[in-house]
């Protein structure tokens, strides 16, 4: 289970790389630096629920807001972020190494 909360982590975070480092050579500003950092907090697990809303986020500015064309990988990592805040990190995270393991129990 805890591997694929990591392949989880691991996809929405490389979405928000290349996403980010293909534009960042066109137009660099402070969004395409904070979806850099967010992907790379999200590859290795680092205060995952929270860079999981800002991922969140940061794709519902740009389908809605920003000046460019909405494409499937701002959908996919909409739903991915919001899977990511709703799961939490998983075992193989730096959250689990820093926070403990969590266990929820219905």
């Amino acid at each position: 289970m805890g591997f694929a909360f990591l392949l989880l982590r691991i996809a929405t975070g490389i979405l928000l790389l290349a996403n980010g480092c293909s534009e960042i050579f066109r137009n660099p500003n402070t969004g395409l630096l904070i979806r850099l950092l967010v992907g790379l907090g999200l590859c290795f697990g680092l205060f995952t629920s929270f860079l999981g809303i800002i991922a969140a986020i940061l794709s519902l500015w740009v389908l809605f807001w920003a000046h460019t064309n909405p494409s499937l990988v701002q959908v996919a990592t909409l739903i991915l972020g919001v899977a990511i805040v709703i799961l939490g990190p998983g075992a193989y995270s730096v959250d689990a190494l820093l926070f403990g393991r969590r266990r929820v129990i219905l």
